[in-house]
């Protein structure tokens, strides 16, 4: 699947075909301070903003949207029975907790 197909696939899709796996789900956007109407809607009407997609398993798929320049959304869903997407979980990805990370090289040591 490319992703012109994987944004038809979501614009044709209503409300009614999404299922969450529950209490998952809600646990996550408590976590990420979501709505599960944001993430439908940024799934649904905002495939303008999914920049790219991973196949995790066939027919598993990680999203990422961009929410503005720092922030990306990332869902998880399946579309293993054909007539609706499950999504398995979301995570707010936020470039900010990021930025001061730094990786440590370590030299090795002679004795």
């Amino acid at each position: 699947m490319n992703l012109r197909e994987l944004k038809n696939l979501l614009e044709n899709s209503t409300e009614g075909n999404i299922i969450f796996d529950e209490p998952h789900v809600s646990l996550r956007c408590e976590e990420n301070s979501i709505k599960k109407e944001i993430v439908i809607h940024t799934l649904l009407k905002e495939t303008n903003k999914l920049t790219h997609f991973i196949e995790d398993r066939p027919k598993v798929y990680k999203l990422y949207f961009n929410l503005n320049e720092r922030r990306q959304l990332k869902v998880i869903i399946d579309i293993i029975n054909t007539k609706r997407i499950m999504i398995r979980t979301i995570k707010i990805l936020d470039r900010k907790l990021y930025k001061n990370t730094r990786i440590i090289n370590l030299k090795k040591r002679r004795f």
